[in-house]
């Protein structure tokens, strides 16, 4: 009868483990106990598998804390992210000015604007905490290509010093990344087909227009109070606090008036020469 009992129990607990979310250690990064990531999405737009950023992602991946988006799992190899140079490890936070919060963002601002003509994006991505940009041209014939949804598992992954196992995570998930997939493309045309959307997205296209004009080094800083370059717009000729071209025009205008200086001296010492030469001739006719 104990025997009978004791594999019943072991059976419960089987079963419990066959339905229970995926959890991993992040003894690496010092958090006590198991943690669970967040569902995965496929992008259809750069072929990568994404995550959005909770506490627990950000601890668990030891990412910044300014690294606000998306964090990329895994790339399709030659797919648009591969092609790009984006990879596993990157969060991607905008995206032609839209700020990305969860996977599907991405995807829906890419629709949107493949089905106004419209084929550049310019991502903004951060890696190991810097910002990075990157521009993909992507049609409608790209962001459309089917892939079989079972080579994600051999994707390029993420490789970090934790005990995060990107197959684990696959082979937890593939039955939800298959379905999520799926599903996704409904959603995604309901979105972008929403005045609400359009006027979102359009109007942030404006601004981030207008900030990449008032913005050269690209470090999301507007030029008129950005101090830590030279690019605060304002002309170094006339920017008096310009400490680096300005002292340098000021060291060209300091030569040019010492040279006029040097230039007035020499001739009044041309003509002081010439009244004593005059002298000296007189001395020596009296003689």
């Amino acid at each position: 009868m104990r025997k009978v009992a004791r594999s019943l129990v072991l059976i419960a607990a089987a079963a419990h483990l066959a339905v229970a979310p995926i959890a991993y250690s992040t003894q690496s990064f010092a958090l006590a106990g198991d943690v669970q990531l967040p569902s995965p999405y496929v992008s259809r737009a750069l072929d990568a598998v994404l995550i959005p950023i909770d506490a627990v992602v950000r601890t668990t991946f030891a990412l910044d804390a300014k690294d606000q988006g998306v964090l990329v799992l895994s790339v399709q190899p030659g797919g648009v992210a591969d092609q790009q140079g984006i990879l596993p490890g990157d969060v991607i936070s905008q995206l032609r000015g839209h700020k990305i919060v969860n996977p599907i963002d991405l995807d829906e601002v890419v629709y949107y604007w493949i089905n106004h003509g419209s084929y550049d994006f310019s991502f903004n991505y951060y890696r190991a905490g810097l910002i990075a940009t990157s521009t993909a041209l992507i049609t409608l014939e790209l962001y459309s290509e089917v892939f079989d949804i079972a080579s994600i598992a051999t994707w390029q992954s993420w490789s970090v010093a934790t005990s995060f196992s990107y197959a684990e995570f696959y082979s937890e998930y593939s039955e939800e990344i298959t379905s999520s997939y799926e599903s996704s493309e409904t959603t995604i045309e309901e979105t972008t087909s929403s005045e609400e959307f359009a006027s979102e997205v359009t109007s942030e296209e404006t601004a981030t227009e207008e900030d990449a004009a008032n913005d050269h080094d690209g470090d999301g800083i507007d030029d008129a109070v950005d101090t830590e370059d030279g690019n605060e717009g304002t002309d170094d000729a006339a920017d008096a606090d310009d400490s680096g071209d300005d002292a340098a025009a000021d060291d060209a205008g300091d030569d040019t008036a010492d040279d006029s200086d040097d230039a007035a001296d020499d001739s009044d010492d041309g003509g002081d020469d010439s009244g004593d030469d005059s002298g000296g001739d007189d001395g020596a006719e009296e003689e």
